[in-house]
């Protein structure tokens, strides 16, 4: 999968769609991203985090599921370096956690400060 590209000091906007079972079941989530080290395709355990989204409920609409939108906002997003970024998020579920596939974030300077 190709990666998500934002532009340093843009918002960082993704969604994460509840596809299956019931989102109000979820009473904690959090999500992150961290900087993949030049010359790697994962991020270390030891890795610090760049970047904490804050995370908005969404109502479905259409064809679109339920789910949350996460955010990094513009001011913080322009404190990032370029470069690649992985990001998942964790939710607790009815006692259990589950932990999202990571996603591709990458972040390319701007020519308009």
């Amino acid at each position: 999968m190709p990666p998500y590209i934002f532009q340093r000091g843009e918002t960082i906007s993704l969604a994460l769609d509840a596809v299956t079972g019931d989102p109000l079941s979820v009473t904690a989530i959090n999500a992150v991203m961290k900087a993949v080290p030049p010359g790697r395709t994962s991020v270390p355990d030891s890795a610090p985090v760049a970047a904490t989204f804050s995370i908005i409920p969404r109502a479905a609409q259409a064809d679109i599921p339920p789910g949350w939108t996460l955010t990094i906002d513009a001011l913080t997003s322009a404190t990032l370096q370029s470069g690649a970024y992985l990001a998942d998020a964790r939710l607790q579920v009815a006692g259990g956690v589950i932990v999202t596939e990571p996603v591709a974030i990458r972040i390319k300077p701007s020519v308009t400060p």
